[in-house]
């Protein structure tokens, strides 16, 4: 193994993707995916959001509050029990038209930068306000107090009401999410074989193979090539969708996994077809597959039912990866969860793979005459 080589090779198909309009449109034309499941996740999320505080020291938290949602609307309350009385304890199951309560002591600011440990008490109705954004309310609020003094010493008392009650519509951000990252690992599927393939075709591989380069190079160097692209273009994708919001770890884990899957099998139809023709069959029968089983996690899963193409479709790994995914972007992901999510995502990459090492070795004690 030769790193300049490997190297070489990767920047030589890099320049070759980028010049290539059509694979630099498909690209690009995933992300365009992206931008519009948040538009349709917006127009479908649109509505006032009710917040009542009491906030006697004007600490600034309502500007806060208000870049979180499009339309928010909040009403001052007279005393800190009159928010408390109109949510309840935590766990409580009552009708309020409040979306958020809101609690913050008269002398928040200057407790803060007096070296005091104020407390902020925060009500979430979970009727109107779905895991990620109430996760992304608490990091504003804790954002702001460090903006205050850092490290911050506040504290924030979290209580839901209404736990147990969650809307389709509002936890379809993360089904949108673990949608467009699968449609992002089709490009782990289409660009090693496309990358294989034309060397065939264009019988170059013997150029290379003459070079200082040996077969397991080139083969190292388009890996590299997509795994780059694939990483990117995940973690774009899972920006624009506010992916990070929810357990960051989990996430990068679960889109780790489904690189190493897509890149294994793209390899493999790079081993086993000598056209792109052919090839392209199996990457739009792959494309859809992913497609499909990531619909099938969520609250959308759960109205789909239990039927035979459920079943068939969650017994494959690309279910796995998307309801690794879901979990950590709405930050429900267990660790009992993740282990059985990503260890059978793990378990199939690495029997992808071995099948492509073994179509690989054949390849290469013919490449000569390729």
């Amino acid at each position: 193994m030769h790193i300049r080589s490997i190297l070489a090779v990767a920047r030589k198909d890099t320049l070759d993707i980028l010049a290539n309009k059509s694979t630099l449109f498909s690209l690009l034309s995933l992300i365009g995916v992206a931008v519009l499941f948040l538009f349709i996740n917006s127009l479908l999320g649109t509505h006032t959001t009710e917040v009542l505080i009491y906030d006697p020291g004007n600490s600034g938290v309502e500007k806060v509050i208000s870049t979180e949602f499009t339309n928010t609307h909040f009403t001052s309350a007279g005393s800190s029990g009159d928010v408390s009385a109109a949510f309840g304890p935590n766990g409580t199951h009552k009708s309020t038209p409040y979306a958020l309560g809101i609690v913050v002591p008269a002398n928040f600011v200057s407790s803060l930068r007096s070296g005091g440990h104020p407390q902020i008490n925060l009500y979430v109705n979970g009727d109107q306000i779905n895991n990620i954004d109430r996760q992304i309310v608490v990091q504003l609020l804790t954002g702001y107090a460090r903006s205050i003094v850092n490290p911050q010493p506040a504290t924030i008392a979290l209580a839901t009401i209404n736990p147990t009650t969650t809307t389709v519509i509002g936890d379809l951000g993360g089904m949108y999410t673990a949608v467009a990252i699968l449609m992002s690992f089709i490009t782990g599927i289409s660009i090693i074989p496309n990358l294989l393939i034309e060397e065939k075709e264009k019988k170059t591989l013997r150029m290379l193979m003459v070079s200082p380069a040996t077969f397991t190079d080139v083969i190292l160097g388009k890996l590299l090539v997509g795994l780059g692209f694939q990483l990117l273009l995940s973690l774009i994708i899972a920006s624009i969708l506010k992916g990070f919001n929810g357990n960051i770890p989990v996430l990068l884990l679960f889109i780790a996994l489904g690189a190493c899957f897509s890149l294994a099998l793209g390899l493999l139809a790079g081993c086993i077809f000598q056209t792109m023709s052919a090839a392209g069959g199996f990457i739009g029968i792959m494309s859809i597959l992913y497609v499909a089983s990531s619909i099938f996690v969520g609250p959308l899963g759960v109205l789909l039912g239990g039927g035979l193409i459920a079943q068939v479709l969650r017994a494959l790994p690309t279910y796995y990866i998307a309801q690794g995914a879901y979990e950590a972007v709405q930050n429900l992901s267990t660790p009992g969860s993740v282990l059985l999510d990503g260890g059978i995502v793990l378990g199939c990459t690495v029997v992808v793979l071995a099948a492509a090492v073994w179509a690989l070795r054949r390849q290469a004690a013919v490449a000569a005459t390729i």
